[in-house]
This record gives structure tokens, C-alpha cells and sequence, in this order.
């Protein structure tokens, strides 16, 4: 992090033209790496519950959120969308899709790779009109490269949102 508390990923994505901002609430350390493969990956839905606290308090009243989706065929398998289990009660609006399934799970691609996916978001025509002039705060779980975080948050502002922050649980 610089002296402005803006970190070294943020200053490099500014360099490239992006002035996305996100809050990440924990460091993905090998505890957080444990909780969220039982989360995500074997299934252990009861512990969305361990960090929804955490998550009310960085929620403001003047910000609609939005999770990250999960493609229909990740929603299957794993019977859930894991941001929406970890924002709890929290309403939201489910503004994007996944329009197109992806090859390999992000969890399987080394950082290089998330950096050159292409664009997979696309607006929801069910809640378009709701992201209209709306700030946003859009969701996720966990910040790797920032460029899924980013991806959505450039389909939001391209189809009206006013403003797109971000806040993830863990980088």
C-alpha cells in the first residue's frame, strides 16, 4: 500500500485506466483458504454465516448491492451462489449473469490468466431498469486479480449505474 492506503493492485489497474474501487474486509491467508474451500467446494452452507456481521457493517443504506453471480451450471453443483449465503438478510438485486459458461473454474487458472478473461457479465433484463442512476455496491467473495470484480462493475456503469464500488471478503 502507498501512503493513501491504496493498494499496490489498485495503483497498477489506476495506471491502466481503471478507478474501480474495492474494500476487501480479510487477507486470504491459509485459514480463509480452508473456510472457503468448506464453503464453496465441499458444501458446508452453515458457515455463510461466520462473516455476515462483518459484511452488514460495511453495507450503507445509500448503495444498492449486487452480488457476483454464478453460472446457472456452478448454481446446480453447488446448490448455491456463495456471495448471496454470505450477504444473509442484506437485500439485493441480482442485476448480472454469467452469459456464457466458462471452460476451467477460476480456481483452477493461475493469476496471469484471470487477468486476460474475457468479459463473461452481462445485465439481467429482469432488473435492468434498477441499476439506473443507482450507486452500487457490488459483492464478492474473494479478490484474486480484481478482474472479475471489475468485469461486472464495467457492464453496471456501461448499462446506467451512477457509481460501482466494490467490497469483497477477502484478498
Amino acid at each position: 500500500m502507498d501512503k493513501s492506503g491504496v493498494c499496490i493492485d489498485c495503483q497498477k489497474w489506476r495506471q491502466l485506466g481503471d478507478d474501480f474501487v474495492n474494500e476487501s474486509i480479510f487477507q486470504y491467508n491459509d485459514a480463509m483458504k480452508d473456510f472457503m474451500h468448506r464453503y464453496k467446494f465441499v458444501g458446508d452452507y452453515q458457515l455463510r454465516m461466520i462473516f455476515q456481521k462483518e459484511i452488514r457493517k460495511k453495507i450503507r443504506k445509500d448503495l444498492l448491492i449486487v452480488p457476483i453471480p454464478v453460472s446457472s451450471e456452478t448454481k446446480i453443483n453447488r446448490g448455491f451462489n456463495q456471495v448471496i449465503g454470505l450477504l444473509g438478510d442484506i437485500e439485493y438485486v441480482e442485476a448480472l449473469m454469467v452469459k456464457e459458461k466458462r471452460k476451467v473454474r477460476q480456481s483452477e487458472l493461475n493469476r496471469q490468466q484471470r487477468i486476460h478473461n474475457k468479459q463473461i457479465f452481462t445485465i439481467d433484463p429482469k432488473n435492468a431498469s434498477q441499476i439506473v442512476d443507482q450507486k452500487i455496491l457490488l459483492v464478492d467473495d474473494i479478490y484474486t486479480t480484481g478482474t472479475t470484480i471489475r468485469h461486472a462493475a464495467s457492464v453496471l456503469r456501461k448499462n446506467g449505474a451512477k457509481q460501482v464500488l466494490g467490497l469483497t471478503l477477502c484478498r
